[in-house]
């Protein structure tokens, strides 16, 4: 398995293109730690842009959040996977609304993403096709069914990544679980945005589920860290976002 320190240097040392279509929300965010991480960020959203930044870049992240880009993440996910581009795909809010879930389904149909990430929540609502908790968070307590997320990765073809007090990573018969991060994690905006785009960075340098469990340990390892000295500083929230965001930057593990 190649280490993080390792995927970090290609990143630093090729500062791959991340094509990112994202929430509104945690935007900004979602660029700074692409960044901080040694990536470069776009974050185009028209339609009539998408294809050719698409096919320009080194990985594409389609993040549910962004509802109203919906036909841009189709036209740039084909576009992408055309190309062989890897696409990283977060499926937010699919364990709440019916017509964000069946949109969900669909682009995953048409775009064959490499990677979903989402929280216990999410992925569940995709492997069972039901309801499993409104808005964006994951169900209180909510217990992880390690053959759901195979089922989803069999039917898929994906590495798929669901994300809680525990990391589960599934692709094909692998699975993988990632201890640590940081329960301040579930208290800021844009957490698992901000992940998913920092999984694009590692997969547009190194493919496959070794890179993206790299990846969910930097997370793990730098979320920790982030607490550690919130606390120390008597910080709250948007002290320990700061402080993720640094120490992606900072630490090259």
């Amino acid at each position: 398995m190649k280490s993080i320190q390792k995927i970090r240097g290609e990143i630093e040392k090729r500062r791959p293109l991340i094509h990112c279509i994202t929430n509104v929300v945690t935007v900004n965010d979602c660029a700074n730690v692409l960044l901080a991480v040694g990536a470069s960020p776009t974050m185009a959203h028209h339609p009539l842009e998408v294809e050719e930044i698409a096919t320009c870049c080194d990985a594409l992240v389609l993040n549910m959040g962004a509802m109203e880009s919906y036909d841009a993440m189709l036209l740039a996910g084909k576009a992408a996977k055309k190309a062989g581009i890897p696409i990283v795909l977060d499926p937010v809010g699919a364990s709440g609304a019916i017509y964000r879930r069946e949109q969900t389904i669909e682009l995953m149909r048409q775009v064959a993403p490499d990677c979903i990430r989402g929280n216990l929540s999410e992925i569940r609502a995709l492997s069972t096709g039901v309801a499993t908790s409104m808005g964006v968070d994951a169900a209180p307590d909510e217990q992880v069914d390690l053959e759901q997320l195979h089922f989803l990765s069999e039917k898929t073809g994906a590495i798929i990544i669901a994300s809680g007090k525990t990391d589960y990573l599934v692709e094909g018969k692998r699975e993988i679980a990632v201890e640590g991060g940081s329960p301040l994690m579930s208290k800021i905006t844009g957490a698992g945005c901000m992940s998913s785009v920092l999984l694009g960075a590692f997969l547009s340098c190194s493919p496959g589920l070794d890179s993206a469990t790299a990846c969910i340990k930097m997370i793990s390892l730098c979320a920790g860290q982030a607490e550690k000295q919130t606390h120390a500083l008597d910080g709250g929230t948007m002290t320990f976002r700061d402080l993720f965001i640094d120490a992606v930057y900072k630490n090259k593990y």
